[in-house]
């Protein structure tokens, strides 16, 4: 009888809105510390008890960090009597947490009794618009903590009277990782051939962006990117975008002129509208319109007429093949 009015005591606290608990001064045993890394799921480990709380200290940039996943594993025999223990997040922690405080206030966003269960995976978003998913395994706390402060704060706390002593000697192994949205950063550089400011705009799959500083936020995975520009040559190139990573792509922007390369034997002779080509494999540039190709080989001559248009690069190449029949 005495379990189960604990236990409706225990559900009445929780309905309470906790907008209207107010700040709290409490007193934890211990408090242990991890820092989540902003651009890898790298796991970190404390080992709490009741009466314990969790400091998550939020990496400097927190542009691909979505939220964080606790893992709990459950002693038996707080599983065995349910509800007994609270699990709460709470803001505006003051001061600091640190391993030699154990005075604390601040206003508790969330509590739910753990489950009666070995282990018990939750997710604590940290920004309203976010990704994370509830579901039967995993747990998704409905409340986004204030990290200006650079840290969220977990409590573990009793939350019935009359269970079992060695209820209070139990150890919650809690591996903390981060929840990282599946994005990565492209940034892109692009210069000009005279070194001055270019103009051009910028399409990733086929949909213009805005870039901020030169960067701009992209789905993981490939992406086809078109730089636009009135005076250069457009650019396309494809860009493989890594979760929570930067991608960096350098543009040489090339002027509308039109070019030419030849590539030929040394002993032979190339002439374009009978001008000598002095230098093989070497891009110039050529006037636009039509132009005639000469190539001398030995004892051979081959012409050619070429119609050249801006933006465009052309090329030409005399090639001296031997082919060997048997009959």
């Amino acid at each position: 009888m005495f379990k189960f009015f604990a236990k409706l005591l225990f559900f009445s606290f929780l309905l309470i809105p906790c907008s209207f608990c107010g700040v709290e001064t409490f007193r934890v045993r211990k408090v242990c510390s991890v820092s989540l890394p902003g651009d890898s799921a790298e796991e970190q480990n404390a080992v709490l008890g009741i009466n314990d709380s969790l400091a998550v200290f939020m990496p400097q940039d927190m542009t691909y960090l979505e939220g964080f996943e606790l893992k709990i594993k459950i002693p038996q025999i707080v599983a065995d009597w349910r509800d007994s223990v609270a699990f709460s997040v709470y803001d505006g922690i003051r001061p600091k947490p640190n391993a030699s405080t154990i005075d604390y206030s601040g206003t508790r966003i969330f509590v739910t009794p753990l489950p009666a269960k070995l282990n018990w995976i939750v997710h604590v978003p940290l920004k309203n618009k976010n990704s994370i998913k509830d579901n039967g395994y995993i747990a998704k706390i409905e409340a986004v903590p204030d990290v200006s402060s650079g840290y969220t704060f977990i409590r573990f706390q009793p939350a019935m009277k009359g269970v079992p002593d060695e209820t209070y000697d139990a150890k919650f192994n809690v591996a903390v990782k981060p929840v990282l949205m599946n994005k990565g950063t492209l940034k892109l550089e692009v210069f000009s051939p005279d070194g001055q400011n270019a103009s051009y705009e910028v399409f990733i799959d086929d949909a213009p962006v805005a870039l901020l500083n030169g960067k701009v936020l992209l789905d993981s995975g490939k992406h086809n990117l078109n730089v636009q520009s009135e005076e250069f040559r457009n650019e396309m190139r494809t860009v493989y975008i890594e979760q929570a990573k930067t991608s960096e792509i350098q543009i040489n922007l090339k002027s509308l002129a039109p070019t030419l390369i030849v590539t030929a034997p040394e002993n032979s002779d190339v002439f374009i509208d009978d001008e000598k080509v002095d230098s093989f494999g070497t891009e110039f540039v050529v006037s636009e319109g039509e132009h005639i190709v000469k190539c001398q080989l030995g004892g051979y001559e081959i012409v050619r007429s070429l119609s050249i248009e801006k933006g465009k690069s052309y090329s030409v190449n005399l090639a001296v093949d031997l082919e060997i029949s048997e009959e």
